[in-house]
């Protein structure tokens, strides 16, 4: 729980708005007054919006983008001669746009850096991730621009193919200063998947170097379901300690040690806390065991795991099947949510979420194996009516289900972490 006395003493003493900032750190905090503004306060000084801040500016001569993708925090500054605007904020999200001296610029990047943003590019921040930047003139007049590739995208329909990415760079700040003298400012930066082969962008001169992707263990391969499924938490257990940042497993949090991690990928803390409170940590006292006798495998993971709630932050979800937590914003966005408490209905029993956008399974208890394992078919709360019976020998156990399903999505979630860091 944030320290709200601490924020609105940090905020002037103006009201704020109850909700957990978007950066807390000792001397740095983004958050937001009462009508919902982002504020920065920033080494002992507070920027708040200012109605004149884009008036009377140079054009632009050149821009730095820094970027926390596992948070989608980024800092946007645009050189114009002695002075420089800088555009601090959540992608596609509220933002904060201020102007300091040219001079400061390169301690203001140095400073960003050490709090573990990370160069990328004004027009890309990875190989395959582009910025869109939209403009705004009131009172109802918006312009927006991309660049990916060779390619250079206004609003939603006008495209411009050019020679080179280089030339298609120049045509686009070309197009923004055109649009800067009829009037239109900086409303919105966002970041939208690419079409088209982008370069990785290059760190900056002096830039600290991003760390070697860790190395995780080697994992045996499962002789049996309930292996499997002590194989798959090992997995699980092992991406929530390699990233600390960006994602999580609710039932392996440290809920002392790890305070300010959820907030790396998820924005309502609190929320989130309260909502979950029975799954997180049940992990750290969990240890593989031996099944019982005439036990499924989906038994033995309720008994000695209870659920998984992995939670993944808008900056690594890229190729994930991804959802929202018991469809409830604050609940967290999830690839893999296994409990047995997700949704009612007497004729299965959904244990996975994603109900609401046909990424649930269920078990069917019409067909089962005669080792207790029951048929898993995919689920939708649309579905009007039960598929054909699957044959009782393709009933595939829960255990076996799950330690594919955790191996593909660690895959992607591993590669999409490492470029987010």
């Amino acid at each position: 729980m944030p320290d709200w006395k601490r924020l609105q003493k940090l905020n002037g003493g103006d009201p704020i708005w109850y909700s957990d900032p978007q950066l807390d750190t000792k001397d740095e905090v983004w958050l937001y007054n009462r009508g919902g503004a982002l504020r920065v306060w920033s080494e002992d000084t507070l920027a708040q919006e200012d109605p004149n801040v884009f008036k009377g500016l140079a054009p632009v001569e050149r821009r730095y983008t820094l970027y926390r993708l596992s948070t989608l925090l980024h800092v946007d500054v645009e050189v114009r001669g002695a002075q420089s605007l800088v555009c601090r904020g959540t992608l596609n999200g509220a933002h904060l746009v201020s102007r300091i001296e040219t001079s400061r610029v390169e301690a203001l990047l140095a400073r960003y850096r050490k709090l573990g943003f990370k160069d990328g590019a004004p027009w890309n921040a990875t190989k395959k991730f582009v910025t869109r930047r939209q403009y705004h003139r009131a009172p109802d007049k918006y312009w927006e621009v991309r660049v990916d590739g060779e390619h250079v995208f206004e609003d939603s329909s006008e495209q411009t193919t050019v020679a080179s990415r280089e030339a298609a760079l120049a045509r686009a700040e070309q197009r923004v200063r055109a649009k800067e003298k009829a009037g239109f400012v900086l409303h919105n930066i966002e970041l939208t998947e690419a079409m088209f082969s982008n370069p990785e962008p290059n760190p900056a001169p002096g830039a600290p170097k991003r760390a070697p992707l860790p190395k995780g263990p080697s994992f045996p391969k499962p002789h049996d379901a309930f292996e499997a499924v002590d194989v798959a938490i090992a997995m699980l257990k092992d991406l929530h300690k390699r990233f600390p940042t960006g994602h999580f497993v609710a039932e392996q949090l440290d809920a002392e040690k790890e305070k300010k991690r959820i907030a790396t990928a998820e924005e309502h803390v609190s929320f989130f806390k309260r909502m979950h409170k029975a799954r997180i940590g049940r992990w750290r006292t969990a240890k593989p065991g031996k099944p019982k006798k005439r036990e499924s495998s989906w038994d033995y993971f309720l008994r000695v795991y209870g659920s998984i709630t992995w939670i993944v932050g808008g900056g690594a979800d890229q190729d994930l099947p991804m959802f929202l937590c018991g469809n409830v914003t604050g609940g967290g966005w999830s690839c893999l949510e296994v409990a047995d408490d997700l949704y009612e209905r007497d004729d299965l029993v959904v244990f996975h979420g994603g109900w609401h956008t046909s990424r649930s399974f269920a078990f069917d208890p019409r067909v089962g194996s005669p080792t207790g394992e029951l048929a898993i078919i995919p689920f939708d709360e649309g579905m009007e009516k039960l598929p054909r019976p699957m044959k009782r020998e393709r009933v595939q156990p829960f255990g076996l289900w799950l330690h594919k399903r955790v191996v593909q999505l660690v895959r992607i979630a591993e590669r999409n972490l490492h470029e987010a860091r």
